[in-house]
C-alpha cells in the first residue's frame, strides 16, 4: 500500500465533537481540526479552550479505505448536506507522527489499554497492548470504551465470546484476558483480521482466538457473549444472524450507534430480549440477556 487518503468536512461547532468521533471510529490514523479562518491544531486533548464557530475536521486514512463507507457515515451522522472532500497524499509515517497523543487508558477496575511504545503504569494489571492503526479499536472511541467497561462487569470465566466486526480485536482480547476460554473474531476486512491476529499474539492469547470472515462462521456456532460494535444500519441488517449465534442465556452487546439510532436498532431484535442502554456523549451501548 502506498500513500494515504485525507478526508475533510466543514461543520458548525455543535457537530465538531461528533465529526471527530466518527473519523476516529472509522479508522482514521490521525484527526486534525482547524478553524475555517485560523490555523489548525492536531491534538484534540489540547483543544478544549478553542471553540470556533465553524471548523474543518480532517481524517487521515489508509489508501485502500472504502470511501463510500466513510463518506456515507459522515453524511448520516452530520447531515446529508455535508460534502466530504477527499485528497490523495504521498506516503509518510503518519502513525509514528501521531504517537504522542496516545497514552495508556484506564478502562475500569484492573483493565488498561496501552500502546506498545508506552510502559504500563501498573505492570500487574490487565494491560492490553494495542497500537492505534488501520483497524478500528484502540480504546479511545466511546463505543469501544463502553463495551470494554461492560466486559469487566461480566463473569466471563470459561465463556465463549463472539466479536462480530472485531476490528483490532480489542474486545475479544479483553474478554480472553478477563477469563473467557475462547473467542471468535469476525470481520469483512482482511486488514482487521490480520491486525487482530497480531494483537492476539502480542497479548499472549493467540491460541484462544479464532478469526474468520462472516461467510466462514459455522451455522451452529453458539456463544455466551456476543459483541457487535459496528454501525446502526449494519446491526439492523445482521439482527437475524446475530440472534442465531447467541446461546439461550447469552449476553448481547450492540454498539457503534448514536442515541437517535437506538430505537431503530431495538426494533430489529425480537421480544425475546430486554435491553438496557449505557451512553457516553452521543454514543450508546445496548445490552440484553437472551431468553429473559
Amino acid at each position: 500500500m502506498s500513500g494515504w487518503l485525507q478526508i475533510s468536512v466543514v461543520v458548525a461547532q455543535p457537530a465538531v465533537k461528533r465529526a471527530v468521533e466518527v473519523m476516529d471510529g472509522l479508522g482514521a490514523i490521525a484527526v486534525s481540526r482547524e478553524s475555517t479562518a485560523v490555523k489548525e491544531f492536531f491534538d484534540e486533548a489540547r483543544s478544549k479552550d478553542h471553540e470556533w464557530d465553524e471548523e474543518k475536521i480532517t481524517g487521515l486514512f489508509a489508501a485502500d479505505t472504502d470511501l463510500s463507507v466513510v463518506c456515507g457515515h459522515l453524511k448520516t451522522v452530520l447531515g446529508h448536506q455535508t460534502t466530504p472532500c477527499v485528497q490523495a497524499l504521498p506516503d509518510r509515517d503518519w502513525e509514528l507522527a501521531g504517537q504522542e497523543q496516545f497514552k495508556p487508558i484506564h478502562i475500569r477496575d484492573n483493565l488498561w489499554v496501552c500502546p506498545s511504545w508506552c510502559q504500563p503504569e501498573y505492570p500487574d494489571a490487565i494491560n492490553l497492548m494495542i497500537d492505534p492503526g488501520l483497524a478500528f479499536g484502540s480504546g479511545t472511541h466511546p463505543t469501544t470504551c463502553l463495551c470494554l467497561e461492560h466486559l469487566t462487569r461480566l463473569n466471563l470465566n470459561g465463556s465463549t465470546v463472539l466479536d462480530w466486526g472485531c476490528g483490532s480485536g480489542i474486545q475479544a482480547l479483553a474478554a480472553l484476558r478477563l477469563g473467557a476460554s475462547k473467542a471468535i473474531g469476525v470481520d469483512i476486512d482482511p486488514i482487521a483480521l490480520d491486525t487482530s491476529r497480531n494483537n492476539a499474539e502480542r497479548n499472549g492469547v493467540g491460541s484462544r482466538l479464532r478469526l474468520m470472515f462472516p461467510e466462514q462462521v459455522p451455522s451452529d456456532l453458539l456463544c455466551d457473549v456476543l459483541i457487535a460494535n459496528i454501525f446502526a444500519h449494519t446491526l439492523i441488517d445482521l439482527a437475524p444472524t446475530l440472534e442465531q449465534h447467541l446461546s439461550r442465556r447469552g449476553t448481547l452487546m450492540l454498539s457503534g450507534l448514536l442515541k437517535g439510532q437506538a430505537e431503530r436498532v431495538l426494533s430489529a431484535f425480537g421480544s425475546r430480549y430486554t435491553f438496557k442502554a449505557e451512553q457516553r456523549d452521543e454514543w450508546v451501548l445496548l445490552i440484553a440477556v437472551s431468553g429473559v
